[in-house]
């Protein structure tokens, strides 16, 4: 999904003349999206103009962040005219400023700008003290956060100041509090690739995804036309993970042709959403052949695929594992290509079964293989 990205202007000419004498941080702009999905994680960047201070001492920077309770900071730094990395400076600790003004901030900044119900302000200062900046620069706050799976709409408030100063003029510190962002839902899967390749046994299908949230799994779906489709298999998903996780299938009963496909993604409590599609021409097999049944072990069906390089005679037979001939799949006329039988055997007992192939072409070739397969009740 792509995202909505908006500008909050915060340009206050009058304060940055005080600001030159007194020494501070002025808030010039906030970027961040306007839509995000749930834990999707986002960077917002605020710029500041950081002002000259009239005194030789090095300084902290402090910066809040007025987020919903169950959001998570990821990190906090500053680059540009100011630069490094910032800590998170707990509720009941003092910042490191000596012989600063105000030593719990968030407290502060509760106190002053209540965060109201299901928010929270979070202070980040920074690790190392900067010295005296004789002049205005400007530098660029950046704050990585990931949402969580709760959607609404918020207002997200962004708090800088010097931690030598304190809240007795309003020219000493910026503050930027209506920044709406909207979290949309949980993608339940993020899939960055999906291709399809031809292999001996038929079209292999590859994807790869970045995160997964509730994912029960994948059905692959096949159309010969690209509005028709027709599921062929299922591939099982990995829940909830933030690891990437590669996937593979292989339609052993892919016809020659054109062929398009897609993939079903299906969470948990029922919901589902398609993938883009991709296409392949999958062309005749160049020789005979008895696949693997899939899947294997089965209950109580299975698929048994061949392919066949001309139109040909076929005899698909099953034999217990004496050798017992048990029953006949699949029998008569079958046209070139791959070709895919469903075994059922809903009345048969658990066990090893073996099945046979027995193929004539119209060219005259023969040809015959047998293969096992797994019945588990």
């Amino acid at each position: 999904m792509k995202k909505r990205t908006t500008k909050i202007s915060v340009l206050v000419i009058s304060a940055i003349v005080a600001l030159i004498i007194a020494g501070c941080f002025v808030i010039v702009s906030v970027t961040q999206p306007t839509t995000i999905q749930g834990l999707e994680q986002f960077t917002a960047t605020v710029v500041v103009n950081v002002e000259g201070q009239s005194d030789a001492n090095p300084h902290y920077a402090i910066a809040g962040l007025l987020i919903p309770n169950d959001w998570q900071i990821d990190s906090v730094w500053f680059t540009g005219g100011y630069t490094g990395y910032c800590t998170f400076l707990p509720a009941n600790v003092p910042d490191n400023e000596p012989g600063g003004q105000v030593d719990y901030w968030a407290n502060e900044l509760e106190t002053r700008y209540a965060s109201g119900d299901n928010m929270k302000w979070v202070v980040y200062q920074s690790t190392t003290s900067h010295p005296v900046v004789a002049s205005t620069v400007q530098a660029n706050l950046y704050v990585k956060m990931t949402p969580s799976a709760t959607q609404g709409n918020y207002n997200l408030g962004y708090f800088v100041t010097d931690a030598a100063l304190d809240f007795t003029d309003p020219t000493y510190y910026s503050i930027s509090l209506t920044n709406p962002i909207t979290v949309a839902g949980v993608l339940p899967v993020e899939l960055t690739s999906f291709a399809a390749t031809t292999v001996k046994d038929g079209v292999q299908l590859k994807w790869e995804t970045a995160t997964e949230t509730n994912n029960r799994g994948f059905e692959i779906q096949r159309s010969n036309n690209g509005n028709e489709f027709n599921t062929v298999g299922f591939v099982n998903g990995n829940g909830t993970t933030s690891q990437k996780v590669s996937y593979s299938f292989v339609d052993k009963s892919a016809q020659a042709g054109k062929l398009v496909y897609r993939l079903k993604q299906l969470d948990f409590g029922g919901a589902y959403e398609y993938s883009k599609t991709v296409e392949i021409n999958f062309s005749t097999p160049k020789e005979f052949g008895l696949l693997t049944n899939f899947p294997n072990p089965f209950n109580p069906t299975t698929n048994i695929s061949f392919t066949l390089p001309v139109e040909s005679e076929v005899k698909l037979s099953v034999y217990n594992s004496a050798g017992q001939l048990i029953k006949i799949a699949a029998q008569g006329k079958y046209s070139a290509g791959t070709q895919n039988v469903i075994f059922d055997a809903s009345d048969l007992p658990s066990g090893t079964y073996m099945y046979r192939i027995s193929a004539k072409g119209a060219d005259g070739a023969e040809f015959v293989q047998t293969a096992k397969m797994l019945l588990l009740k």
